[in-house]
């Protein structure tokens, strides 16, 4: 009996050992792209996959472009001609006068008229350049350091006031040493007036604002800045034609009979300056006014403004016309 009982308890052991164990459930794991592991998968149902984060580029550097303001335009219309220069040795701006036919002096007359002229033909210049302003104080310093502006401006410095009691000599001198020369009368009234044959740059009448003339009367006890009187400026852009200060030309006068009644004094040795200074009334400041001075005179009152031959037919599209 008791053999049979250790024999059957030999078999039930021997059965447990061989009979496989229940599986342990498996680890849930979430599908990949779900957002939620807990969701199944339903057939036939698209479970939406997340595009994967790409990465943002850098905002570009934003730069503002500066505000570009339009010039102030005159009132008046004017038609200038271009191109404007910058002269090198001075840094003056010059403007082109291009060859044509302009109002100048009659030639050949005689008695010489001084003071107002009316007596004009129509001549052709050749091309040329000339100042857009007169010298200034700063400028003329260039040439000559000890140059003292304040004996004329109440003691003021006034660097862009115009080279102020300047003779002849001088005013030649600066400019063939700036590489040009002085105008001539025919030159500086076609630079003036353009093809018009007006009196004034701006047209018959004289006009308050146009012109730095008749003492205080403009706001300008004496000379004023350069380029102050803009509305007065010529058909081919040139500034302070009347007023501000007289300016000399290079055309000498012949007055054999004048000559002949003072000692010492020679046919050609007087010189014209043109357009008025800032004392002058306006019957003297006219685009056609010849004010006949000894070239050796220091008067507040004269200054100059150079000019440059140019032959514009050629030059421009060869090479510059504007070297020394």
């Amino acid at each position: 009996m008791r053999i049979g009982g250790i024999l059957l308890l030999t078999v039930l052991f021997a059965y447990g050992c061989t009979a496989s164990p229940e599986p342990r459930p498996a680890h849930k794991r979430s599908r990949p792209g779900t957002l939620f592991p807990e969701t199944k998968h339903q057939p036939g149902k698209t479970i939406p996959t997340p595009a994967p984060k790409q990465p943002q580029p850098e905002a570009p550097v934003q730069y503002t472009r500066p505000t570009i303001r339009p010039e102030p335009t005159s009132k008046i219309p004017r038609t200038f001609h271009l191109p404007t220069v910058i002269h090198h040795k001075d840094q003056s701006i010059l403007v082109r006068v291009a060859s044509g036919s302009y109002w100048v002096p009659s030639e050949n007359v005689s008695p010489f008229q001084v003071g107002q002229n009316h007596r004009l033909d129509h001549k052709t210049l050749p091309g040329f350049l000339i100042d857009r302003a007169e010298i200034t104080v700063a400028q003329y310093k260039q040439f000559n350091p000890d140059y003292d502006e304040t004996l004329y401006t109440s003691g003021e410095e006034c660097p862009q006031c115009p080279a102020m009691a300047i003779n002849w000599f001088n005013a030649q001198r600066y400019c063939q040493w700036a590489g040009k020369r002085l105008p001539t009368e025919n030159e500086w009234e076609a630079a003036a007036r353009g093809t018009s044959d007006h009196p004034f740059p701006w047209g018959d009448q004289p006009l308050e604002g146009y012109g730095n003339i008749q003492g205080g009367q403009d706001g300008f006890v004496d000379a004023a800045p350069t380029g102050s009187f803009p509305k007065g400026a010529s058909p081919l852009g040139a500034l302070d034609m009347i007023g501000n200060v007289w300016e000399w030309v290079s055309t000498p006068v012949m007055l054999s009979s004048l000559a002949e009644s003072q000692p010492g004094l020679q046919s050609n040795s007087l010189y014209l300056a043109k357009g008025g200074g800032w004392r002058s009334p306006p019957e003297m400041a006219t685009i056609s006014y010849r004010n006949l001075a000894d070239p050796n005179i220091n008067n507040p009152t004269f200054g100059f403004r150079c000019a440059k031959s140019a032959n514009f037919e050629t030059n421009f599209q060869t090479e510059n016309p504007f070297q020394d």
